[in-house]
């Protein structure tokens, strides 16, 4: 388990679903975030278990009160070794609103970065946001990161989504 003084990071369990629901239908975290949309519980389960299936995807709970506010993951950018991406990830997060601004997803971050470069040995971490999500834009311009590039979704083949 990944913690820190005030919060710490565990793997997904079933009981979450609510609390993914609940993020599932509100679109703040859609177009914040690209969160999924979860419309029933049924939907939100079947959420958590993709989650379970990752190997690197976290809850973020409070210690004073085991209370799930956010999750973190890391995942894979390829898996091609001729590449170099198998020692790369890229880190995707969320956090509850209601704890937004008290320096929980700086904590969770910096949880999940030194691991991924003290534990699993990675050389380059990625994160992407939506251009009008200044908030994101902002921590992770704290934790280091440095603007890359832009993607123009408009450019994307529907294709490519399929």
């Amino acid at each position: 388990m990944l913690e820190s003084k005030r919060i710490y990071l565990r793997p997904f369990e079933e009981k979450d679903a609510q609390q993914l629901l609940k993020w599932g239908i509100n679109p703040r975290y859609h177009k914040m975030a690209g969160f999924e949309e979860y419309h029933n519980l049924t939907e939100a389960v079947n959420g958590v278990k993709q989650y379970m299936a990752r190997p690197e995807s976290y809850v973020i709970c409070l210690r004073q009160n085991n209370e799930v506010i956010g999750l973190v993951e890391l995942y894979e950018r390829g898996l091609d070794e001729k590449s170099g991406l198998l020692k790369t990830k890229e880190v995707g997060f969320l956090l509850d609103q209601a704890f937004e601004g008290h320096g929980y997803m700086t904590e969770a971050l910096k949880l999940i970065l030194n691991y991924a470069f003290n534990e699993k040995g990675q050389l380059e971490i990625w994160a992407g946001t939506f251009s009008d999500n200044e908030k994101s834009r902002k921590l992770l311009k704290t934790l280091g990161f440095q603007y890359v590039y832009t993607v123009d979704y408009t450019q994307v083949s529907a294709l490519f989504f399929i």
